[in-house]
């Protein structure tokens, strides 16, 4: 299964053909009447996700793998790490776990779901202590989250363009997210000493949720607002009637 991120990038439900507003020729319609409706999204953003992943410049559609960071700063616990130059990768291998589109009614809402192996790039520069083990150091860092999964809900508004046509926009997104594993590989901890290295490698790595507790809400938020925004910059470009077939609005 491709991934998602990209997800409704998929133009959720497009026809492809429109005078007015482009639209790749690799996205097929889907008929809201049609009972088959959120399996035939489904299969369209599977089918559209490796062109999407790569960015769609004529909707002002970014990449989004990778998914450059803003700085992370923990500072507490007797631990300082910051992160700087960061960038998230494997959201384009990331799978599709659930998928639900409430549209047509007076409440309308989009929930997205996915699963993956994420790993994070950085710079890193860390003094402290990791519960009871001095930790220092500053290098290049690579941080692997395995099963790490992510769920999105949000209200589908409406907006209106300069050419009164209506378009969707996620508003009020929430999310929730489950991390099954995290390795960290910091390079030259304790100035290269290799010794010491392994053995705070090894405990960090056995006790890994203390430090994702303060690494992860961070990191998964900015995901989120990235794809968000993405998704975003899709619908601004394409209007709800050229989306979706035999749509009205509630």
């Amino acid at each position: 299964m491709q991934p998602i991120l990209s997800l409704v990038l998929v133009g959720l439900f497009c026809v492809t053909t429109c005078e007015e507003y482009f639209l790749p020729s690799y996205i097929k319609p889907c008929q809201l009447d049609d009972k088959n409706f959120t399996k035939c999204v489904k299969e369209q953003i599977e089918a559209s996700l490796p062109h999407f992943t790569k960015g769609v410049p004529e909707l002002n559609v970014p990449s989004i793998d990778p998914v450059k960071l803003d700085d992370i700063i923990i500072d507490g616990n007797g631990l300082t790490l910051k992160f700087t130059q960061a960038a998230m990768h494997g959201l384009s291998q990331s799978q599709l776990t659930d998928l639900i589109v409430k549209i047509g009614e007076s409440d309308e809402d989009f929930k997205l779901a996915f699963k993956g192996n994420l790993s994070l790039t950085a710079k890193y520069e860390v003094d402290g202590r990791i519960l009871i083990l001095p930790i220092q150091g500053k290098g290049d860092a690579i941080v692997y989250a395995q099963g790490v999964e992510v769920e999105i809900n949000s209200k589908l508004s409406h907006v209106k363009d300069k050419r009164n046509h209506t378009h969707f926009k996620l508003i009020t997104p929430s999310y929730n997210y489950t991390v099954e594993k995290t390795t960290f590989d910091l390079k030259n901890l304790f100035n290269g000493n290799k010794q010491l290295s392994d053995t705070t490698h090894q405990f960090a790595n056995e006790n890994w949720r203390q430090l994702m507790d303060d690494l992860a809400p961070p990191a998964i938020k900015q995901i989120v607002r990235t794809c968000v925004k993405t998704i975003n910059k899709f619908f601004a470009n394409v209007p709800i009637e050229r989306m979706v077939k035999g749509y009205k609005e509630p």
